[in-house]
């Protein structure tokens, strides 16, 4: 690392606080903070959600499972583009009719309180989660290839996003979000062909040994649930991808900034193309490292961990300057992110526990203050876990986000796809069939036996759990909610 990348990558994070500063003027009451007063153009909307759903865990972690693997995980991303039309046509009328702030408002006007405050604290808790793991893997990675501590890298960019998006809300992330969505395409171009062009015989070479070590493999057809075969990836990814755009408020807070609900059905569709293409490209990012090495054996060091292998080739083998820039683009990621679950975060527990349990007739200010403070504070405790994360020893952390997310989500995902399409369900029976979902999960985690199913597929059950009991469940206790 040059001073010359240092000092791009310092002045990057300057210009997102500034990013903050600038829409702090707007934050005249809790709708806008929350909710941009309902007036950004769908395809910033569009980016942003992109920005939010492609975090440091897909910079750094896709591109090192095709390093020193395969395609296979990619089928995660088969089910964003069937499922976008799905939320377009079923649930996106039902966010905007309700003019909802926090997603799960939903859940009390369908089912009933619990079922609301249950699911709000469970995503809260998946937001800490994420934030810690979002924050820690880049810092692992930079620390590798910059010499910088971990843990002064964990505080630094956990801080810088915590000041922009407590001063300038909604509207500020979005804004960076599109803003950072750019430079992670842009430096996504330019690393594969800067690897591709190091590569012995070029774009052809590229190919050709990509296919000769089966690089490129997506499909693997065996019946086996305990390893990520297609089945077990596909089932996943839709059940993942499921959760996300219809229970996660990271990603529901976006369809209420924009005018109608045309535009955000525009931000939807065009993110689910977007997104799907993208996967791809990250894993072709990680065949070209892997064929670049090959070029040049002695320059990668001996023993670097496949997470590393990205970080390690922007800061040593790109222009100086651009190295800088593109690192930057890592923490864009990163801060894209760790904002968007900052501040959805905020609005679950403003919105579900202090506005609905202490302050139904409080002012706009109390609620903003509350917002405020809520990120905040959220965000000191996703960077602390995440600086637990960096003196611990963990496992593929690729895996243990797929772990937390479909722990946490499965059932919130369940539990809006009954209310729209299982009219019998009613909220005693919701309820049962969350607890059942939650016993299923943690059960799967933490007991081990023979033949034991994916982590991937954790999240999969457990809804198949939600789905039986409910109606069961509901049926006993009589159609009522």
């Amino acid at each position: 690392m040059k001073p010359i990348d240092i000092f791009v990558i310092v002045i990057y994070l300057a210009l997102m606080a500034g990013v903050g500063f600038y829409f702090m003027r707007r934050n005249k009451d809790a709708d806008a903070y929350f909710k941009a007063g309902g007036r950004l153009p769908w395809w910033v909307v569009s980016l942003s959600i992109y920005a939010t759903m492609f975090s440091s865990i897909t910079f750094i972690s896709v591109p090192a499972m095709s390093f020193s693997g395969d395609m296979t995980y990619y089928v995660i991303s088969f089910g964003i583009p069937l499922l976008a039309p799905i939320v377009v046509r079923w649930y996106l009328p039902f966010f905007r009719k309700l003019n909802l702030t926090s997603a799960y408002e939903y859940l009390e006007v369908r089912f009933n309180l619990p079922c609301r405050l249950f699911a709000s604290g469970a995503f809260i808790l998946f937001m800490i989660a994420r934030t810690a793991i979002v924050a820690y893997l880049p810092a692992l990675a930079i620390s590798a290839v910059t010499g910088i501590d971990i843990n002064v890298a964990i505080v630094a960019v956990t801080l810088v996003t915590i000041l922009y998006c407590t001063i300038g809300g909604v509207e500020a992330v979005i804004w960076s979000d599109f803003i950072q969505s750019i430079i992670l395409i842009g430096s996504t171009v330019l690393i594969i062909a800067w690897a591709i062009g190091g590569t012995d015989g070029g774009f052809s070479g590229f190919v050709a040994q990509g296919m000769d070590a089966h690089k490129f493999r997506v499909f693997d057809f065996a019946f086996d649930w305990t390893k990520p075969c297609f089945w077990v990836v596909f089932v996943s990814g839709v059940v993942a991808n499921l959760a996300s755009y219809t229970s996660d408020q990271c990603v529901v807070q976006r369809y209420m900034t924009t005018p109608d609900e045309k535009g955000a059905a525009k931000s939807i569709l065009f993110n689910g193309a977007l997104s799907f293409f993208n996967c791809f490209v990250f894993f072709v990012m990680g065949v070209a490292l892997w064929t670049f090495y090959r070029a040049h054996a002695g320059a990668l060091p001996t023993g670097t961990k496949a997470d590393a292998v990205l970080p390690i080739f922007i800061a040593r083998e790109l222009p100086t300057g651009i190295s800088g820039l593109v690192l930057a683009a890592i923490a864009a990621a990163t801060m894209s992110t760790l904002s968007a679950n900052l501040n959805s975060a905020a609005s679950a527990i403003t919105t579900d526990f202090y506005q609905r349990l202490r302050a139904k007739s409080g002012g706009g200010q109390s609620l903003l203050f509350c917002g405020k403070v809520s990120t905040v504070i959220v965000g000191l405790f996703g960077g602390a876990m995440a600086l637990w994360l960096a003196n611990a020893e963990i496992g593929n952390v690729y895996d243990q986000f797929q772990r937390f997310l479909g722990i946490l989500t499965g059932g919130l995902g369940c539990l809006f796809f009954m209310g729209i399409f299982m009219k019998k369900v009613n909220g005693f029976g919701a309820t049962c069939g969350l607890v059942a979902n939650y016993i299923v999960c943690f059960g799967l985690d933490q007991i081990s036996f023979p033949g034991k199913p994916h982590v991937l597929l954790f999240g999969f059950l457990g809804m198949i759990a939600c789905l039986v009991v409910s109606p069961i469940a509901s049926l006993l206790k009589g159609n009522r909610n």
